[in-house]
């Protein structure tokens, strides 16, 4: 619906957008960095979404081995200075999903 409840309120309670098969199908996608299998798909953090103990959107999610996974969460800036920003990468990875018809 256009005008959901929440459009109308001055601080709605956020909704975060969950898609389980969009997930599925980053998690079989190869890492972002090195081009090996995809252990999970990381879901974009430092950037104001989510919140305390939420995540962001599933749309917002890159695919990442183990590895790099854990290199993003153990110094974020230094994994975007070397890899690029987690923004560019996640635009550059939903437009890949919506060109190929993974998202419609």
């Amino acid at each position: 619906d256009p005008e959901s409840p929440e459009s109308f309120m001055l601080r709605p309670k956020r909704r975060r957008w969950v898609n389980e098969r969009y997930t599925r199908w980053v998690k079989s996608q190869p890492c972002t960095c090195c081009g090996k299998q995809a252990d999970d798909p990381h879901h974009l953090i430092g950037y104001g979404q989510g919140g305390m103990g939420t995540k962001a959107h599933d749309l917002f999610v890159l695919p990442l081995c183990r590895t790099h996974h854990n290199e993003l969460h153990a110094d974020t800036v230094a994994f975007e200075e070397k890899y690029g920003s987690q923004l560019e990468l996640i635009f550059r990875f939903i437009d890949r999903a919506l060109a190929i018809g993974v998202l419609a």
